[in-house]
Parts: structure tokens; sequence; C-alpha cells
């Protein structure tokens, strides 16, 4: 059903997992898409009590998949218009969200961390805002 994505239904529990573990589970606008397609469907999911987000693999999300920056196609812009406010959308969801953070948490992964409810963290987690060093914040 989603190619970024796991999803796995626990009782009222949706276990979402991020599913690019080649790139460290690198944001690209194909999981943008997907992960705002999925909480429209938990939103009026009345099973789904509580989301838990992890990462497959060793890291949580190595932040904003880099490659993809400077897409100037009309389609591209037009996507990128519905996930400009992905972080107001993740902070206002009506349910819990649950960070499982597993290894390396960066830039978007940390911004959509900051934006849950909650976040659980491993003791191998780590936190990082490598955007800085890009000149893109």
């Amino acid at each position: 059903m989603y190619n970024t994505l796991l999803v796995e239904k626990r009782g009222n529990v949706a276990l979402v997992t991020l599913n690019r573990p080649d790139k460290l589970n690198a944001v690209n606008l194909e999981m943008r898409l997907e992960f705002l397609d999925l909480l429209d469907e938990f939103r009026v999911d009345d099973e789904v009590r509580v989301v838990v987000v992890t990462g497959a693999g060793r890291g949580f999300c190595a932040g904003a998949d880099i490659s993809e920056f400077g897409g100037d196609s009309a389609d591209f812009k037009k996507k990128q218009a519905r996930v400009k406010d992905m972080i107001r959308q993740l902070y206002e969801f009506e349910k819990p969200i649950i960070g499982a953070i597993n290894g390396v948490s960066a830039g978007d992964g940390s911004q959509w961390a900051l934006a849950f409810d909650l976040n659980v963290a491993s003791e191998k987690a780590r936190f990082a805002w490598p955007a800085t060093r890009l000149g893109i914040l």
C-alpha cells in the first residue's frame, strides 16, 4: 500500500515505520505525501487511538533526502505545496503521536520528533541539526 512506510495496527495502536533503511530513512517527497495520507486515514479511524513512529534499520531518520533538492518541475512544486506545513500538521494532529527514536535523528527527523507529543529514545539515539551546514535553516 505504501512504498516508504510500514504500517501495522496492534489493537488501538498504529505502528508506523519509516522504511528507507538504505537511506537511513531520509525523507523524500513520496514519504511526506504518504505520511500525510496516513494521518488522514488515522484521523477518521476510531480504532486508532495513538500513533507510534519509528525507523527501519539503524536510524530513525537522517533528515531530508537532499538528492531531491532543486526539483523545478511544476508537478514537484505542486506536491511540495501540500507538505510545506507538515510540521504544523504533525503538531496539530488530534491523536497522540509517540516517536520511538532508535538511532540517528537529524534535520527533518529531529523536526518531526519535536512535533510529536512524546518521544522515547534508545541509548543509541542521536539528535542533530545539519541544515545549518547546508545553508537552509
